[in-house]
């Protein structure tokens, strides 16, 4: 399971580059992609910029492209497919208590509410407090 912030790759910034970073779009949401090369003064200065405080490179000018989780809990096209019925856990270990507990899905409204039934309570939650349930992960 990936949390916001998560690595998920390091690429090369080549004529492939675009299609990686779109197929780790539709697997994982929101993305933060960071660029990453021996130069960057140099590289900056081709395009007439000035490097920031923290030495930042725009992912689009780097030798190579680093990418991460840009968000929490499930990604919108999860939250579009969950139905009621669904298992959901926690993705903060200590929502509420429910250390490792697994919730069902009562209720959904708008474009990110969840109503969970989880220990014995219903609550209605987002989408970024909850992940889909996975079998494997336990």
């Amino acid at each position: 399971m990936l949390y916001k912030g998560s690595f998920i790759a390091r690429i090369p910034n080549d004529e492939h580059a675009q299609s990686k970073i779109d197929e780790f779009k539709k697997q994982h949401g929101q993305l933060r992609l960071h660029g990453r090369h021996k130069d960057r003064k140099g590289q900056m200065a081709k395009v007439g910029r000035k490097l920031n405080s923290h030495g930042d490179l725009s992912w689009w000018l780097g030798s190579e492209i680093v990418i991460y989780r840009g968000e929490n809990g499930m990604t919108f096209k999860q939250f579009q497919s969950l139905q009621v019925g669904d298992l959901v856990q926690p993705y903060h270990r200590a929502y509420r208590g429910s250390v490792g507990g697994v919730g069902i899905v009562v209720d959904k409204k708008g474009k990110n509410r969840i109503k969970v039934a989880i220990n014995g309570s219903t609550d209605w939650t987002t989408r970024q407090m909850f992940i889909l349930f996975n079998r494997e992960d336990r």
